[in-house]
């Protein structure tokens, strides 16, 4: 059995929600694999890069995975003006645009000077900023969406700029009530971010991040990754295929490839490797908005497509969960996730697990856990 979830009962507590790569599965993939570790268990990204990040024999290997990872996850989610916007990309707009209304009508039953919510998104994708800047335009809801940004032709971001507020006040000042806000905070990073002097600057339009792979490189990467999908494969059979293809290794241009993936302002899902000091501030003050968060009293995180992988995302929520005020709801894929979930809490009670009698996806998310409506798919 799962724990119940009711929209009711937490809506006029300080909400934040957690997204992962499950939400923009679809248009990015999961970080899951299906070659096996020498116990039959699947990879994920995170598992493999550190198993092969252990032995420098591997190195070749390990720039390979993250060049797979690059194609596959941080690739499409960069701007592309003349590529017309993907059928699985609208599909999970689409989605986000969902969980944003529902959200909205949620904040306006608010009272007047709380309606505000955080959303943290350790995706590099903009799903939630194109989802909400088409409702917007589109006058479907009326809120603000904070970025973290400010300014015009130049926008700079900094985190104090979340605790800013807007407020609509009557014509004679005779009365005044805060607009829905929604803050987007994106604590791994962003493919919108540039350094500009000891500054971040945030832009949609365009980006400095695009990395082009020679004839070589690509058939190693497709080899790879058709290699990395097979669930009859394992670790055994990635290390011989490496040894195997060692006369090609030379046309992989490893340094050249990390020459150019390190300038991505970016988390790797491995591990917290900074070669920008400015980047790095951002990081630890987005997860330091986070912990303050979860400090506060009769607060509630809800997570989804989320595996807590990232230990140091992982460790503030459970230090946060001292808070006896504070009720984490982890959403789970399957029993499987589930079961793994129960283990990274064990023994907080106040962590409640949302599953339901069939695959979890972000659209049963929509339409069975987080709604104001009742009913089924």
């Amino acid at each position: 059995m799962s724990d119940k979830f009711n929209l009711y009962d937490v809506y006029e507590q300080n909400l934040n929600f957690l997204f992962g790569a499950g939400a923009s599965f679809g248009f990015l993939p999961t970080l899951a694999l299906a070659i096996k570790d020498a116990d039959g268990k699947a990879y994920t990204f995170e598992t493999l890069a550190k198993e092969l990040g252990k032995d420098n024999d591997n190195k070749h290997l390990y720039a390979l995975l993250f060049m797979y990872y690059y194609k596959s996850c941080i690739e499409p989610g960069l701007p592309k003006k003349r590529n017309p916007r993907s059928r699985n990309r609208s599909q999970v707009l689409g989605q986000y645009k969902v969980f944003l209304q529902t959200l909205v009508s949620v904040l306006e039953k608010q009272g007047p000077n709380d309606k505000k919510c955080n959303v943290y998104t350790t995706n590099y994708d903009n799903c939630l900023e194109v989802a909400s800047d088409s409702l917007i335009s589109k006058q479907e809801v009326s809120c603000v969406v904070n970025d973290g940004s400010a300014g015009f032709q130049t926008r700079r971001f900094h985190t104090k700029n979340f605790n800013n507020r807007v407020v609509q006040k009557g014509i004679f000042d005779n009365h005044a009530e805060c607009i829905p806000q929604i803050n987007i905070l994106h604590p791994h990073g962003s493919v919108y971010w540039k350094k500009i002097n000891e500054g971040i600057t945030v832009n949609y339009q365009e980006s400095d991040y695009a990395i082009s792979f020679d004839e070589d490189q690509t058939r190693l990467i497709a080899e790879f990754e058709k290699l990395v999908k097979d669930d009859t494969k394992s670790l055994a059979d990635l290390i011989e295929y490496g040894e195997d293809e060692f006369e090609d290794w030379d046309k992989l241009n490893v340094e050249g490839f990390w020459d150019e993936y390190n300038d991505i302002p970016i988390v790797n899902p491995t591990k917290w490797k900074f070669h920008e000091t400015v980047f790095e501030e951002a990081y630890y003050q987005i997860l330091r908005h986070l912990s303050f968060e979860l400090e506060r009293p009769n607060t509630v995180l809800i997570t989804f497509g989320f595996s807590f992988a990232d230990e140091h995302i992982l460790h503030l929520v459970q230090r946060s969960l001292s808070n006896p005020s504070l009720t984490v709801f982890v959403s789970c894929y399957n029993d499987d996730e589930k079961q793994e979930m129960k283990k990274k809490f064990k023994g907080y009670s106040n962590v409640k697990f949302i599953a339901i009698d069939d695959d979890l996806t972000f659209t049963r998310f929509n339409k069975r856990v987080f709604t104001l409506k009742k009913g089924d798919e």
